[in-house]
């Protein structure tokens, strides 16, 4: 047998093996591909929560009296420290749930004023947002119940005020449990008091807040 005859056969003899190295490639190639694929870093944002937040105050008063002409003033900045509570459900990256805070208001009297000012106050909020990877942007609409005191000695000059709240907001997960945030509330309140001469209040209260959250 020549060394040409020789060659022919060994080539017809490795083929098959060869063919069956070239086969192993495929499946080799397919199993590391997605192992170094990038894994997801979305926060699953469902499930209940509580937090804490401190927000600084501003807005303006307008007051109208049955037997005088109407009265606008300034507030004076103030800050509003609220404890909150909410449940929210995750549909993909819509995040939509319902938060109830309540907490008190400080130094939020009438421009020129020392006791004139809102105190107390509940913020009943809908939320409906949009999630990326480790943040939420929301945006709030709700209903806000407070007091107004217009004299601290007695309690016959403080009176309920209520309206409508809205604002953004927007959250970043800095772990699976805690959560940072801020958030922009407008708060659109009224109310008469029940005195000799009554007064009917229109207060615009707004309030840019840092909020630390617990997530479960």
């Amino acid at each position: 047998m020549n060394y040409k005859t020789t060659a022919t056969v060994a080539a017809l003899v490795l083929a098959p093996f060869a063919a069956k190295a070239g086969n192993l490639s495929e499946p080799i190639e397919r199993s590391i591909v997605p192992a170094l694929a990038p894994t997801s870093t979305t926060t699953d944002w469902s499930g209940a929560y509580v937090g804490l937040s401190y927000g600084f105050a501003s807005g303006d008063y307008d007051f109208s009296q049955l037997a005088s002409q109407n009265i606008s003033r300034d507030m004076d900045d103030g800050s509003l420290t609220q404890l909150f509570g909410g449940y929210q459900v995750q549909l993909g990256a819509l995040v939509y749930g319902g938060e109830l805070a309540f907490g008190s208001a400080q130094d939020t009297v009438v421009t020129g004023f020392t006791t004139s000012q809102v105190t107390d106050m509940i913020d009943l909020k809908g939320r409906v947002g949009y999630a990326s990877a480790d943040f939420l942007i929301y945006g709030v609409l709700g209903y806000t119940m407070s007091q107004y005191d217009d004299d601290t000695t007695s309690s016959y000059y403080e009176w309920d005020i209520g309206g409508i709240n809205y604002g953004i907001g927007v959250d970043y997960a800095i772990s699976d449990n805690f959560v940072i945030g801020a958030e922009y509330l407008i708060r659109d309140l009224s109310g008469t008091s029940l005195s000799v001469q009554p007064n009917t209040a229109t207060i615009d209260f707004d309030t840019i807040s840092v909020r630390a959250i617990y997530k479960y």
